[in-house]
């Protein structure tokens, strides 16, 4: 046998001890209640009616009133076809009178309200010796306007005149017409009342006195089943809402109790398994017991305290192994990229000491040469190296001052100047000068110049131009080069990102080059940025200028 719930359990008593006998009880006071929703019933039926038929009076009354306001107005018309405009006007802005016209005397109809196909005609008379008379039809069947259906309730809504004659009909059903009909013929003395036979769907009418209309308002059988049965379950169902009310409250203390038990034993289960991030989320309510939030609240803390620990722990395997990395980049391209120039250094310093061979000057200077231009590797990669770390750290100091960009240019051109590199410069003679830290200033572009001739498709000459754009020093690198990829091209700026693959390295470089004059260049205020298709172009922008 299954064994149930808590929850289940409860429910069922519950059930059996609250729910049944309540619905017994609604069913017998259903019944009393009966009488005095009958009697509601025929008042709403009897305040309809009188609604109606102050609502109606009032439609006419103002529509009189405006049509002798019109009239009056007549005789002020100038000429024929003003007059019609003036109708044709009224017509179209008050969407009120339709077919207005002007009548004689003897052509007044004979009944002062006369409706006739769903219009009432009015007339009012427009000259002094009432001769003349505006005529206008106004739409009567206004019940529809008046009153929308949730306010008549389904109910059918008629207007006969003083002969009983039915002159609007509202929501009729035509087999009560003549039931309607029939009660009408007893005697109404007061100006509202009840009739008809039935109690279960009363009749009410109401006397208009200017036009001395009826109004009748019938109450449907679908009106009265509606009512008198939503009233008699209206009962029954307050005392199913009062059980299960209590069902609810009980229920809703056993079904919190139970679902938070369960997350205690979620979360349990998940830092068993190593899941440092799960939380216990209570459903907190006024049947929270205080022990279980408690307990949830030290939980939480634990495995708060856990995760920032092994948090701290991943975050610093992680820096251990970009410092890994780090090394062994900067062990990979120090050992490769010193171990040329030191080659070339020694194999030309030996061949100079040399006592066994004679060498001519020219020998000798190129010689030297050769050995001058290596030092100055060394001693760039061995620079480049120094900055980094001030750069990382944002300790890297600045001497600055106003700097002649031009002069400091082509002192870096002609320090890079060799016979192998051929450089084509444009520099403007109005170039402004820069603030800016010299040193600094040379590296950034003895770097973006070592790198143009490094990557130099075809020993193709490297431009370099110099001029004001917009005001602004700018300053343009450009050599041909081959196409670079676009994930690497976003790269370039990064360590040790190399144009060329690593796997084919054809040219030298720490790959630093270029991530250290942008770091450089940000902290000199100076705006970079890269052109890569056929020819790669490096730009930069000096902000603070003299």
């Amino acid at each position: 046998m299954k064994r149930l719930k808590i929850i289940e359990q409860i429910i069922i008593v519950l059930v059996v001890a609250v729910l049944i006998p309540f619905i017994t009880i609604g069913i017998i006071i259903s019944n009393i209640s009966q009488q005095s929703v009958r009697n509601e019933l025929a008042n709403n039926t009897s305040l309809i009616a009188q609604f109606v038929g102050e609502a109606t009076e009032n439609y006419v009354l103002l529509s009189q009133a405006q049509l002798d306001q019109i009239a009056s107005g007549f005789n002020y018309i100038p000429n024929t076809m003003a007059k019609i405009q003036y109708f044709d006007e009224i017509e179209s802005k008050t969407m009120l009178f339709k077919d207005l016209d002007i009548i004689e005397k003897n052509k007044i109809p004979k009944e002062k309200y006369n409706v006739k196909n769903g219009r009432l005609t009015l007339v009012s008379p427009i000259d002094a010796d009432e001769n003349y008379y505006l005529l206008a039809q106004i739409n009567v069947n206004i019940i529809d306007k008046l009153l929308s259906k949730e306010n008549i309730e389904g109910r059918n809504i008629y207007i006969f005149d003083y002969l009983r004659k039915k002159l609007i009909a509202t929501n009729v059903d035509n087999i009560n017409t003549y039931d309607v009909v029939s009660d009408l013929t007893l005697k109404q003395d007061s100006k509202k009342g009840l009739f008809g036979k039935k109690k279960n769907t009363p009749k009410a009418y109401y006397k208009m006195k200017n036009p001395q209309w009826l109004v009748v308002v019938d109450t449907t059988k679908k009106v009265t089943a509606k009512t008198i049965i939503k009233a008699r379950y209206r009962i029954v169902l307050s005392l199913c809402i009062a059980a299960l009310s209590i069902i609810f409250i009980v229920g809703l203390y056993t079904y919190y109790l139970y679902i938070n038990i369960r997350q205690l034993f979620k979360g349990i289960t998940a830092v068993s398994k190593g899941n440092y991030d799960k939380k216990i989320h209570l459903i907190k309510r006024a049947f929270t017991p205080h022990e279980i939030v408690f307990l949830a609240k030290e939980f939480n803390y634990m495995a708060n305290k856990i995760n920032v620990s092994y948090k701290d722990l991943r975050e610093k395997n992680k820096e251990l192994e970009r410092l890994n990395e780090f090394r062994e980049n900067l062990v990979n391209a120090t050992s490769h990229e010193f171990r040329t120039p030191l080659t070339s250094i020694i194999g030309y310093t030996s061949r100079l000491l040399r006592q066994d061979i004679v060498l001519d000057d020219e020998t000798k200077v190129k010689s030297l040469q050769i050995i001058k231009q290596q030092a100055q590797r060394l001693s760039n990669m061995v620079e480049d190296l120094l900055v980094i770390p001030e750069l990382e750290s944002y300790s890297l100091k600045f001497n600055f001052d106003e700097v002649d960009l031009a002069n400091s240019i082509n002192q870096v051109i002609e320090y890079l100047s060799s016979n192998e590199v051929k450089f084509v410069v444009d520099i403007a003679p109005d170039l402004k000068n820069v603030w800016s830290d010299e040193y600094r200033l040379e590296q950034i572009v003895i770097n973006l110049l070592d790198n143009a001739i490094k990557y130099t498709k075809d020993n193709a000459p490297i431009e370099v131009m110099a001029k004001n754009e917009d005001g602004i020093p700018t300053l343009k690198i450009k050599n041909k080069c081959e196409k670079i990829s676009d994930d690497i091209k976003e790269k370039l700026f990064e360590k040790f990102i190399r144009a060329d693959s690593k796997l084919t390295r054809t040219t030298r470089g720490t790959g630093l080059g270029l991530y250290i004059v942008k770091g450089l260049a940000e902290a000199l205020k100076i705006d970079i940025s890269l052109e890569c298709d056929e020819s790669f172009i490096i730009t930069l922008k000096f902000n603070d200028y003299v």
